[in-house]
């Protein structure tokens, strides 16, 4: 095995876990939060986030993943992205500052302008560690960036839970954000070291920022139309309504943004190593997101079929209104991981305008449904477009990646039709079962390897998929030699 091959895979194991042990202390800290704190305060805090991850999106645009492409990037371009970052940061926390009291005043509200206000510094936090973790990606060192992540999120979750415990409200889930993007810069910063130079190279950020400011054109439409609705549910509806939809949010996140995390951290970066090979690109991108497709079908089905089951065990009755709100957001999320897996593409290949243009679709077909939703005061209807949006938006994403890989087959769109006509059919039988025997409650969950094993069956019985055999080609693409 080569040693890019080695680092690859082994950037891969630990990028999954990391995530892995990322997710699991969010997911931790969340079922307690929600133990002690109401849905309205999540709502409160699922308002405010909407402001900091735009800002926090404008704050990037996009520089780190140019420096990871960057085959010879050099500690001009590290500087030069870093002083912009901070220079950005600066000028958003500040101006979030100043329409904080507009922005409580319009949702009625006035203890959002302090929670505003306060998280608004996790900007300026931020600048400090984008570029630390530029280089730990461009050098396959996940082990380390997952180290340093799980280490400072765990310590900021034990100081908020215990702040909530004493009965600060809404401010402990302030402090875990604020504390743990603290924790993180420092430790990137004592054990990664600072930025060598202070230097801001205009050459440099124009060849950087003219890959980066379509992904983040793209990305700010991306993140503002994926937490949009906590603004209209907020606006339109209740604050209430945001927490719990909020929390269905957070819990759907769980496993696809560990998917999702690994796609853009590990994949990302091994896929670029392939760019001057379109052939064996391809090769090794089908094999990967059959993959990813078949164990997303898994997880959005079994979130799906036990969404109430998983709620009510996690978080407790108060929250159950949220099993709808889940079960949306699951289905679409399906979508979006093929549609993230084509950005790879897009990205590997530096055709990132083509994302800006496929988003700028994307939002207009969404903003029908999220028009006709605020028009009859209806949550289903905003909803149901989203999943709807999303499986077009998959669609078209699709047509274009493969355009520049060569060719268009109908083929990989048949086998993803399988995996979503098998995982429906087997989530549709075991319900009617459920249903039949009158089975509910929280022991249902203990059926759900019994679900994922009929899953794999009928994925084998009926030729879409191996697992096994899958996995063993995914990890054969990192072990080949060039």
């Amino acid at each position: 095995m080569t040693a890019l091959r080695y680092k690859v895979l082994t950037g891969t194991f630990w990028s999954m876990f990391g995530q892995v042990a990322y997710v699991g202390v969010m997911l931790i800290t969340n079922i307690i939060m929600s133990r002690i704190l109401s849905p309205y305060e999540f709502g409160q805090v699922g308002i405010v986030m909407f402001f900091i991850v735009i800002a926090n999106v404008l704050t990037e645009s996009g520089l780190s993943g140019a420096l990871v492409r960057k085959s010879d990037a050099s500690e001009t371009d590290f500087s030069t992205v870093f002083i912009f970052n901070l220079v950005v940061s600066v000028a958003l926390c500040l101006l979030l500052i100043l329409f904080a009291g507009t922005i409580a005043a319009f949702y009625k509200d006035p203890s959002l302008k302090r929670i505003l206000m306060v998280l608004s510094t996790v900007l300026v936090i931020n600048a400090f560690q984008m570029v630390q973790n530029a280089k730990l990606v461009k050098e396959l060192s996940f082990k380390r960036k997952s180290v340093f992540n799980f280490v400072a999120i765990a310590l900021a979750s034990v100081i908020g839970i215990i702040a909530a415990w004493k009965g600060a409200g809404v401010w402990a889930m302030v402090l875990i954000q604020i504390l743990s993007s603290l924790f993180l810069t420092i430790l990137l910063w004592y054990y990664e070291g600072p930025v060598r130079k202070w230097i801001f190279s205009r050459a440099s950020f124009k060849d950087l920022y003219a890959y980066g400011v379509n992904t983040t054109l793209a990305s700010i439409l991306n993140t503002a139309f994926d937490n949009i609705y906590q603004i209209i549910i907020g606006k339109y509806f209740s604050i209430m309504q945001v927490g719990l939809y909020y929390q269905a949010k957070k819990l759907q996140d769980v496993p696809g943004n560990v998917l999702n995390l690994t796609i853009q951290g590990a994949l990302f970066s091994s896929l670029s190593q392939l760019q001057n090979d379109k052939e064996q690109f391809s090769r090794a991108y089908n094999k990967i997101i059959l993959l990813f497709t078949v164990l997303m079908g898994l997880i959005t089905s079994v979130t799906f079929l036990f969404s109430k089951e998983i709620i009510v065990f996690l978080f407790g009755a108060k929250w159950s209104d949220s099993t709808y709100f889940i079960q949306m957001l699951t289905l679409g999320s399906f979508f979006f991981l093929q549609e993230t897996m084509n950005r790879n593409i897009f990205k590997v290949f530096n055709r990132t305008r083509t994302i800006l243009h496929l988003e700028l679709v994307k939002k207009a077909i969404l903003c029908v449904s999220l028009v006709i939703g605020v028009f009859y005061r209806d949550l289903h209807i905003m909803l149901v477009g989203f999943v709807i949006t999303s499986a077009i938006s998959y669609l078209i994403n699709f047509y274009y990646s493969r355009k520049i890989l060569g060719s268009v087959s109908a083929y990989e769109l048949i086998v993803v039709a399988k995996i979503i006509v098998i995982a429906a059919f087997n989530t549709l039988a075991w319900g009617l079962l459920f249903n039949y025997i009158n089975l509910k409650g929280p022991l249902l969950l203990l059926l759900t390897p019994v679900f994922a094993v009929t899953y794999f069956v009928l994925l084998r019985v009926f030729r879409v998929s191996d697992i096994v055999k899958e996995g063993k080609q995914v990890l054969t693409i990192y072990k080949t030699k060039k």
